[in-house]
């Protein structure tokens, strides 16, 4: 058994979350889950749903993805749009428009292999939206998983009700079959610290901190160790 810790933040200040207790917590897949369907009692299934959680929207939020104005408008004031929302400047490249919500979760362990994976959940596409995944290894990469969207109904009004699933994460490790508890801690400074320098990287050097992150893998050392 492996220990993750974990945090949340909205926007870039650590210390902006609301209360826990309105927020909840990531909830096991397998909570509640109906088992009386066939699939729940198979294997496979089962193994898939170990290691995996659901984290939802904390609060109700409309929008809509105006292409001819080329914005994002929202039921939000300036301040808290500006703190919840990211738009890059190729935002509009693509086929689909390209948004970041800025739900921040952060992860870490004292255990070496543990990686983490965000995969789209199937509920999200009914409200418009499409998750972006990605996978890394919260052993050796100190940064937060966003919620990364393409929004595919543009031009009409959308909206992500408070427990609206946004994704699912599952940790497993490569070199090992193993499950996972995870433990919510206010992420230590050091963890903060050593995000800020992979923001710093991809900024002036863009994908190099996936060949920083992959040459610590291959080295098999621990660069923190965690109080």
């Amino acid at each position: 058994m492996k220990k993750v810790f974990w945090d949340y933040c909205i926007g870039d200040d650590p210390e902006a979350k609301l209360p826990i207790d309105f927020v909840g917590t990531p909830k096991k897949f397998r909570a509640n889950y109906n088992t009386e369907y066939d699939h729940a009692k198979c294997p496979a299934w089962k193994k898939w749903t170990n290691n995996c959680w659901v984290v939802k929207q904390p609060f109700d939020i409309g929008l809509k993805c105006d292409t001819k104005e080329e914005r994002i408008n929202t039921d939000l004031d300036q301040k808290s749009y500006d703190q919840y929302f990211h738009v890059g400047p190729r935002w509009l490249e693509g086929e689909y428009p390209e948004i970041q919500l800025k739900l921040n979760y952060m992860f870490w362990t004292k255990d070496r292999d543990v990686w983490i994976e965000q995969i789209p959940h199937p509920l999200l596409s009914r409200h418009g939206f499409e998750l972006i995944p990605g996978t890394f290894p919260i052993s050796d990469w100190h940064r937060p998983l966003v919620v990364g969207l393409k929004i595919i109904d543009t031009d009409v009004n959308l909206q992500l009700k408070r427990g609206t699933p946004l994704y699912y994460f599952k940790l497993y490790s490569i070199k090992s079959d193993t499950d996972f508890m995870l433990e919510q801690k206010e992420a230590p400074k050091q963890w903060h610290k050593l995000h800020k320098q992979t923001n710093l990287l991809r900024q002036f050097a863009p994908f190099k901190s996936w060949d920083i992150m992959k040459s610590r893998v291959q080295e098999g050392k621990c660069p923190v160790k965690w109080n």
